[in-house]
């Protein structure tokens, strides 16, 4: 049984509904770093930082090639994140469950066709480098925010070139 160690995190932008997701995964001296552009907009943050999580083992099922029975342990400094994947987190209207449904069902099929188990930890997110777990998931925050940042920049120039401003 091979142990992997996974932090995700997300940022997402009120404004254009962009999300940037970053991905750390260790296990046996292994370590990738992966991070893009969500290729959906996301409706709000709750879902940047479910679909980080679900494409951080997507990733991990892809590249790391765990075995069934293989343990990810999926950290994440989004709560509401965590509960909506593990079943617990109440999405109290029905339009919320309609729009998680995909995402939840697709975590589900990859679990179950890698034969995986995952195991949910929260991080306290935004604390710097106090500890390891924090330092990693500082790397991932700094991530996402460096790719949104360069998207935001992207549409403004665009949106400028449109209006005959560049």
């Amino acid at each position: 049984m091979t142990l992997i160690t996974l932090f995700t995190d997300a940022s997402f932008c009120n404004t254009s509904k962009i999300a940037a997701y970053a991905i750390w995964a260790k296990t046996s001296g292994k370590t990738i770093r992966h991070s893009g552009l969500m290729k959906s907009k996301a409706p709000n943050s709750h879902m940047a930082e479910t679909v980080a999580l679900v494409n951080g083992i997507f990733v991990v099922c892809a590249l790391m090639s765990p075995e069934p029975g293989s343990k990810i342990i999926a950290q994440s400094d989004c709560v509401a994140a965590i509960n909506t994947l593990m079943g617990e987190h109440p999405l109290r209207r029905k339009a919320s469950r309609a729009i998680f449904a995909p995402v939840i069902r697709s975590y589900r099929e990859q679990v179950k066709r890698s034969g995986v188990i995952v195991e949910f930890r929260h991080v306290r997110g935004h604390q710097g480098a106090v500890t390891t777990r924090n330092a990693v998931n500082e790397w991932c925050d700094n991530e996402c925010r460096r790719l949104l940042r360069a998207a935001r920049a992207e549409l403004r120039a665009e949106r400028d070139k449109k209006a005959g401003l560049a």
